[in-house]
């Protein structure tokens, strides 16, 4: 058998060898640069939510991302992440990424914590218990958890709220709120924004029209024209009614008979107050009760404060309201009875 001689095989040397393993890298680095800063894709694509729970680890992370189509390669972002130092930064929430962002935008957004805001509008007048419903229907938190934050007394004196309850110290606004927040963390949040806003500083003394009043009950009288006013213009009308029942010389005429107070008591949101309602037998009864009750009814807003604070020099001090949302103010007895008829006559006239 002829052989042919190929001639001799040739030896790898060290600068072949160190040749390979720089593509080698130089390949990995590729891999790595266009899957941690290429998009998956190119278009706008529509947002999807990814949430991040507490204690997470980098590769649950990575494997939801990549399962979800928003990364290209799920060890690339692991290793990026770990070169970078991010992956001992990422923050937990709920986030919004789409595949038009790339791996590196993603983590950037993570170490960020950027994540996702809900908006929870709280307005004026709400007391309590609507606070407590309103964050629960907008499933940032459980029925009953606002109540139980704002009803611990140990917790709002470490906050700095020395009266007897976080009652209209819970600044009616809007709030972004991220999922996950505690029913604590929430409540502090409302009542600094309170300490910002508001016009009544609850721990000084004010003179108002020559009756000597405490911020405290000063934002009570504020929660009362909240709930009894439905017009900005009006409130400081519906305050003077009740700051000259205050004054009055006669111990039972300083009654201020506000049917808000009522519903408070009883926790009637709806409905019409009945006699029986009248008598009912609570601090916060104010047609039986002299004077203000211990605490506000509501948490009130700016222009009901300002009103508290001012209110309009009148000798009013009766006032019925009209489904229109506006108020006839009498200044005697027999005056304000009529208004109740004509009131009456008026509704029946409607149906």
């Amino acid at each position: 058998m002829n052989n042919k001689n190929t001639g001799p095989v040739k030896k790898m040397t060290v600068s072949d060898f160190f040749l390979i393993f720089a593509i080698a890298v130089c390949s990995v680095i590729g891999s790595v640069f266009v899957a941690a800063f290429v998009p998956v894709s190119g278009a706008q694509e529509q947002a999807k939510e990814i949430n991040i729970n507490y204690g997470t680890g980098l590769k649950k992370i990575a494997s939801a991302l990549k399962s979800e189509g928003l990364i290209r390669n799920r060890l690339a972002f692991e290793l990026y992440a770990v070169v970078t130092g991010s992956n001992k930064k990422f923050q937990a929430g709920e986030y919004e990424f789409s595949a038009s962002m790339s791996a590196a935008g993603i983590s950037v957004k993570m170490v960020k914590g950027d994540v996702k805001k809900h908006k929870v509008v709280v307005p004026e007048g709400s007391d309590i218990a609507d606070i407590d419903r309103i964050f629960a229907d907008s499933g940032m938190l459980k029925a009953g958890e606002i109540l139980a934050a704002a009803g611990d007394k140990a917790f709002i004196k470490l906050l700095g709220i020395q009266t007897p309850s976080a009652e209209g110290l819970l600044f009616p606004d809007t709030y972004y709120v991220i999922r996950g927040e505690t029913a604590a963390k929430i409540v502090q949040t409302m009542y600094e924004r309170f300490r910002q806003k508001s016009v009544i500083d609850i721990n000084r003394t004010y003179d108002i029209q020559g009756y000597k009043e405490s911020g405290y009950k000063a934002l009570i009288m504020a929660s009362i024209i909240e709930k009894e006013s439905r017009l900005d213009a009006e409130r400081s009308m519906v305050a003077s009614v009740f700051y000259n029942r205050l004054k009055s010389p006669e111990a039972y005429q300083r009654r201020l008979e506000s049917c808000a107070t009522v519903r408070y008591a009883l926790s009637k949101k709806r409905g019409i107050i009945t006699y029986k309602d009248l008598k009912v037998d609570s601090p916060y009864n104010t047609y039986i009760r002299i004077g203000l009750p211990p605490g506000p009814i509501c948490n009130p807003g700016l222009e009901s404060m300002a009103a508290a604070l001012k209110p309009d020099v009148t000798k009013f001090r009766y006032f019925v309201l009209y489904d229109n949302g506006e108020h006839t103010f009498s200044e005697t007895l027999e005056e304000h009875n009529r208004a109740k008829v004509m009131n009456k006559k008026i509704r029946q006239d409607m149906e």
